[in-house]
């Protein structure tokens, strides 16, 4: 037998944040968040999202071992007031105890007025998403989903149906193929008047997030699940790059000093991860062979003149000149035509991965 328990105390949140580590135990391509950044998710003091975000978690406990875990979520800015999420989600390959979490987390959620729940969305909708459906056998980059292969069969038997697909590209030079394409088309772009790149700075996080946040909420308005950025988010979101990213892997694309697009790029500490995982404590590494291109957004006025192509080219450049021998791209939805006809036609990556998210009408 087993019980669905709110997470409440101190042991409850051990239980919740170790879990993971005993569902991925012999499983070598998990690549665990730190425990901090972990925590720090679940903090007011030190996550801005929970300014708008509200949420109940809850763990599954079979003869006192824990089995399962799941988050509910709602957000006050979410477009589609009906809609609930549920992330965070783990649990051994049970359908009765996936059952019991999904009815808690549709009870907590149904509570707050919600008649629909999606997912998975960790917290909310510009944080961790999708379900990895397609894939399995490549390592993940830092901070993307990964999860068993059976969640799938669980989340469909527990009364889920798939609401839409989220690609992930993967580019090598070696098999590039009509970059001229794309080169002519940023060529096209750079003729713009008064248009340039530039590194954002990382001094100056207020000031750049508050641009970032702009164009956030310029560019993603059509998209599934989209939320509002304010500038203390995006702020938070640039402070957290510092640590590890290369300042010249995030850059906007201006004309006349106002943003109108931005790639954000981050190494793939994946492998470093992996590496102290399986030996217990870090271990020295070298430089990260891998990137991944997780912004590149572009303002609808500039859409059709090139400046995805001109943002592309530049990031094209730097990560060759840096030595990265291959990037992904991702998560790029299935229903934003126009960027994956560029990444397919022009930039000559393929498909790599196929992460999804579900849906559920709420019947308690």
């Amino acid at each position: 037998m087993f019980k669905i328990v709110r997470v409440e105390n101190a042991e409850h949140w051990k239980r919740f944040l170790n879990l993971p580590g005993s569902i991925y135990q012999g499983d070598p391509l998990w690549t665990p968040m730190p425990l901090e950044s972990q925590k720090q998710m679940f903090n007011p003091q030190s996550n801005p999202v929970l300014r708008h975000v509200r949420y109940e978690c809850f763990i599954a406990l079979q003869d006192k071992k824990t089995v399962g875990r799941i988050i509910a979520a709602t957000d006050d800015l979410l477009k589609d007031n009906r809609v609930g999420l549920f992330g965070g989600f783990e649990c051994i390959n049970h359908p009765e105890v996936t059952r019991g979490l999904f009815e808690a987390a549709s009870q907590s959620l149904f509570s707050r007025g919600k008649t629909i729940i999606q997912g998975p969305a960790t917290m909310n909708t510009s944080q961790q998403v999708g379900l990895l459906v397609e894939g399995f056998r490549l390592p993940p980059q830092m901070m993307m989903p990964y999860n068993p292969s059976y969640y799938k069969t669980l989340l469909e038997g527990n009364g889920f149906y798939p609401l839409l697909d989220l690609y992930s590209y993967q580019w090598r030079q070696e098999e590039a193929v009509n970059q001229h394409k794309l080169f002519a088309v940023a060529k096209r772009a750079a003729r713009i008047p008064g248009i340039k790149l530039r590194p954002i700075n990382l001094k100056d996080t207020w000031g750049e997030g508050k641009k970032l946040a702009e164009l956030h909420n310029q560019t993603m308005t059509q998209q599934w699940g989209y939320v509002p950025m304010e500038q203390e988010e995006a702020a938070y979101y640039l402070a957290g790059l510092r640590g590890y990213t290369d300042p010249e892997l995030l850059f906007f694309c201006e004309v006349d000093n106002i943003p109108v697009g931005v790639c954000l790029m981050t190494p793939d500490l994946g492998p470093k991860i992996r590496a102290s995982r399986r030996y217990g404590f870090p271990r020295p590494f070298g430089e990260p062979k891998s990137l991944r291109v997780g912004v590149l957004g572009v303002a609808p006025d500039y859409r059709r003149r090139g400046v995805a192509a001109l943002l592309i080219e530049k990031a094209m450049k730097i990560g060759i000149r840096k030595g990265y021998q291959r990037a992904e791209l991702s998560l790029i939805m299935e229903s934003n035509t126009n960027m994956n006809q560029i990444i397919t036609t022009a930039v000559g990556s393929r498909v790599n991965k196929r992460f999804r998210i579900y849906e559920k009408v709420i019947d308690v």
